[in-house]
């Protein structure tokens, strides 16, 4: 969709046009929250990001790893009525619609002072987001990290992201988006889910707040539509293939994958590919990647990201691949710490010269929207 940004941009107005007005605590909770990111934005372009050589971490989960749960529903800590907008800052518009096809689940436990409460879920038949509102009786800083896994009983891998934002003293709220991977099936109808959390970290002081904060749920999938396309594009030894893609409600999720050549394997340390996406009406879609799986060195992939709601009035869909290709160098890729029993070992990666990364965008795809 077209960034509100460009269109305020066109708005030609006064220095004595602007009239003050009250605002409510959302409203400033998310400027603060999109000052903080624009900063935080600034600082990293001046480095280079640095990447590990396996792109995707796939976590084995059986069904003996599921446990039933059975925390206090609550009907309070209502702290922000839409957590998915506050949220959404820097991805204008992706979460416009997930509250509305969201389940409210008002769903509580407490654990050595910390109550956390999920407050809305939504399954896609690929990801599950979960929305929460947490209090505490200690201050846990500006943004807390909660550690632990949200997944799906007979996953047998997948990714997780989060992010939390303070919005009162001792008060937060937050998001966790679990990816989930099951063999030989792209989207369920059904999921049940187990998320367990052992201990939050106050990251202004690297206290830890040992707990068990666990939750157990079962989600039916929103309605979806998946359309076949099997198109692909190559070039410098890197072949993009686009699976097919799902539609939601309030969203579509475009599966694709990788193959890498040995030459271009051989001649860079890692490569993935991220794809773009417009319409024939002009709109440029916010995606959100939910990582992938693939062979042992990150080379041949599968992926899949998620886009905002479709236009009802779009009929194509043109979708344009970029490839990123990288050579380890001391600037991009650094030093990776593991943690073993007898402690931990540093590993640092090879302060070598070299390109660095190079990125290739490959000839549009046109894909036309079967209705």
């Amino acid at each position: 969709m077209k960034d509100i940004y460009e269109l305020l941009n066109n708005i030609d107005l006064g220095d004595k046009q602007f009239v003050e007005m009250e605002v409510t605590e959302f409203e400033k909770t998310k400027v603060k929250k999109a000052l903080k990111q624009s900063l935080a934005q600034n600082k990293k372009k001046q480095r280079w990001k640095k990447i590990a050589a396996a792109a995707v971490i796939l976590i084995g989960l059986t069904a003996a790893t599921f446990g039933i749960t059975f925390p206090a529903y609550a009907s309070e800590i209502p702290v922000i009525r839409n957590i998915f907008r506050l949220l959404d800052t820097g991805r204008v518009g992706f979460y416009d619609d997930y509250k509305k096809y969201s389940s409210e689940i008002n769903m509580s436990t407490e654990s050595n002072g910390i109550k956390i409460t999920i407050e809305d879920a939504i399954f896609d038949g690929k990801s599950v987001t979960l929305t929460y509102a947490l209090e505490s009786k200690q201050d846990l800083g500006d943004e807390p990290k909660l550690h632990g896994l949200l997944f799906a009983k007979g996953a047998i891998g997948g990714s997780q992201s989060s992010e939390i934002t303070k919005v009162d003293e001792n008060s937060y709220v937050g998001l966790v988006q679990s990816n989930i991977n099951f063999r030989n099936q792209t989207e369920l109808d059904h999921v049940n889910i187990n998320w367990t959390i052992e201990n939050i970290t106050n990251q202004n002081n690297e206290e830890k707040i040992q707990g068990k904060w666990s939750f157990a749920l079962s989600l039916d999938a929103t309605a979806n539509q998946t359309q076949i396309i099997n198109q692909s594009i190559e070039n410098e030894g890197v072949k993009v293939n686009i699976d097919n893609i799902t539609f939601t409600p309030m969203s579509f999720i475009v599966y694709y994958n990788q193959v890498i050549s040995d030459e271009t394997r051989n001649e860079w340390d890692a490569v993935d590919v991220d794809i773009e996406i417009k319409d024939d009406l002009g709109n440029h879609y916010v995606g959100k990647g939910n990582g992938g799986a693939g062979e042992r060195g990150g080379y041949n992939m599968n992926w899949s990201k998620t886009f905002e709601k479709l236009d009802p009035n779009a009929t194509k869909l043109i979708l344009t691949s970029q490839i990123n290709m990288y050579e380890h160098t001391a600037e991009n890729h650094g030093s990776l710490e593991i943690t073993i029993d007898e402690g931990s070992k540093e590993i640092v990666m090879p302060k070598k010269s070299g390109r660095g990364r190079e990125q290739i965008k490959l000839d549009d795809i046109v894909i036309e929207i079967k209705k």
